[in-house]
C-alpha cells in the first residue's frame, strides 16, 4: 500500500515537472486567504510547493480538469472540498478567457 502511494506520488511529481516551463519564474506573491487556501494547504502541499500552485493561470474549465486529474490521483480532499479549491484558484489564478468568435465580429462591425 505505502509503495503504490508513493509510486502515485512520484508518477504525479514527474508529470508535474513535465510540463512545467523551461525558463525559471519569479516568485509570486503570497497567495490570497481564503478557504481554498486553508484546503490547498493542508490537502495538495504535501505533493506540490504552494507556488508552484499560485503561479499557474489556468481558466475555470482548465482548473475543473487539473482537479478531476487529482481525484483519480488519489487527492484525499472530498468532493466539497475539491469544488471549494477549484473556485478558489479560479477566482484567484484564472487567464481572461478569449474573447468568441461573434465577440470579436461585433466589436469589428461598430
Amino acid at each position: 500500500m505505502f509503495r503504490s502511494t508513493s509510486l502515485a506520488r512520484l508518477t504525479l511529481f514527474a508529470s508535474i515537472l513535465a510540463s512545467a516551463p523551461l525558463c525559471a519564474e519569479q516568485a509570486p506573491g503570497e497567495p490570497p486567504a481564503g478557504p481554498g487556501l486553508e484546503l490547498i494547504q493542508r490537502s495538495c502541499i504535501s505533493c506540490h510547493d504552494i507556488y508552484m500552485i499560485s503561479s499557474k493561470r489556468k481558466t475555470p474549465q482548465q482548473w475543473a480538469e487539473v482537479m478531476d486529474l487529482m481525484a483519480a490521483r488519489g487527492a484525499e480532499v472530498t468532493p466539497e472540498e475539491m469544488q471549494i479549491i477549484e473556485e478558489y484558484l479560479s477566482q484567484n489564478f484564472s487567464v481572461a478567457a478569449p474573447e468568441s468568435a461573434d465577440t470579436q465580429q461585433q466589436s469589428a462591425s461598430k
